[in-house]
């Protein structure tokens, strides 16, 4: 297993603290794949720090969705299920949907000014990637979108959960969106969605918002049906 790791501070009361934040980083990006132990020895070494400030901060990751600790095998990054991930974008879909409303109202309001300047910045970024082929790019850029919608509503908790959830969905979202096809949809989506935002339109907001959401889980399942059928082909 190759691990793109960065370096941990020394001499800090929050190590493992940073620890965890790298181990959770690892997950997101894939350098953990779902399945991969998590080898306290091996991440201590590259970390330059003792297994026990590693040990600590796995058993910190133990609520976070990233992980299991299984008796006899230790940790490992969590593989999820098909219902499981039904289960994440109808959590995700009404978190995203009433974020949006709300950012579209506080708009109309007066209270987000630079918020479709934001939108297109990012929207521009995108469609880029696109025409460069540059899947990898995207990626990220798609996870600001969303945040930046989320900043927008207004609603601190909201945001909250809807990290933690999302952090739990780089297990499985990046394949879907590595293909140029789901990338062209999901940026028409993100364009209907900023249009909707953008017009202080919370009703058109909302729409377009859970449009996205339940197209990107179909996208999934496509991608997930197809590879199943390769596989035991």
């Amino acid at each position: 297993m190759a691990l793109s790791i960065k370096p941990i501070g020394q001499g800090r009361a929050t190590l493992a603290g940073e620890v965890r934040e790298e181990i959770e980083r690892m997950i997101v990006e894939g350098s953990l794949a779902p399945g991969d132990k998590l080898n306290e020895l091996t991440l201590s070494k590259a970390m330059d720090v003792s297994r026990g400030t590693v040990r600590e901060a796995i058993r910190s990751l133990a609520d976070s969705g990233l992980i299991d600790l299984i008796v006899n095998r230790g940790a490992v990054v969590h593989e999820t299920t098909l219902h499981e991930i039904h289960n994440l974008y109808d959590l995700r879909g009404a978190i995203f949907a009433m974020a949006c409303a709300a950012a579209a109202r506080r708009v109309a309001e007066g209270a987000e000014p630079d918020l479709a300047a934001g939108l297109k910045t990012n929207l521009h970024q995108m469609q880029a990637t696109l025409e460069n082929n540059d899947t990898e790019t995207y990626y990220p850029l798609n996870i600001a979108f969303h945040e930046t919608l989320l900043d927008g509503a207004g609603n601190p908790r909201a945001k909250a959960m809807y990290d933690k959830m999302v952090k739990e969905m780089h297990l499985f979202r990046r394949r879907g969106l590595s293909i140029a096809t789901n990338i062209a949809r999901s940026l028409e989506e993100h364009r209907a969605i900023s249009e909707a935002v953008t017009k202080g339109d919370p009703d058109a907001a909302r729409a377009a918002a859970e449009h996205h959401i339940t197209s990107g889980l179909k996208r999934y399942m496509k991608l997930a049906e197809t590879n199943d059928t390769a596989t035991s082909g």
